[in-house]
């Protein structure tokens, strides 16, 4: 009788969760920043004259999102016609209490 493969294709999927699950905890960071950073950049095509309702706005929308900011860490201003809203924060991804690493976002947006 042969018992060809072994372990090997214990190990395969093994390394398939393994990869599956590292980059769920990942994408999920990455898909806020694009979701809010699109947003930011709708918002900055809206007319208002108060950089407070810019600001209401992003912070409305990143508390949808679960982004970890204030609304003092939102950052707007009015020149000339161009609204210019940015932003920044840390997210820590955790995977299994094993690893922690921290990713930095920044949204700069000027429309």
């Amino acid at each position: 009788m042969n018992n060809c493969g072994g372990i090997r294709p214990y190990i395969c999927i093994l390394l398939l969760f393994v990869s599956a699950y590292v980059g769920y905890k990942f994408a999920i960071p990455y898909y806020r920043y694009a979701a809010l950073k699109s947003d930011a950049v709708a918002i900055a095509r809206l007319s208002y004259t108060s950089p407070e309702k810019y600001r209401n706005m992003v912070y409305e929308r990143a508390v949808t999102l679960k982004v970890p900011i204030e609304p003092s860490d939102i950052y707007v201003s009015i020149q000339n016609n161009r609204v210019n809203i940015a932003t920044s924060w840390s997210e820590v991804v955790d995977l299994a209490g094993i690893y922690q690493y921290e990713l930095h976002f920044d949204i700069d947006v000027e429309e």
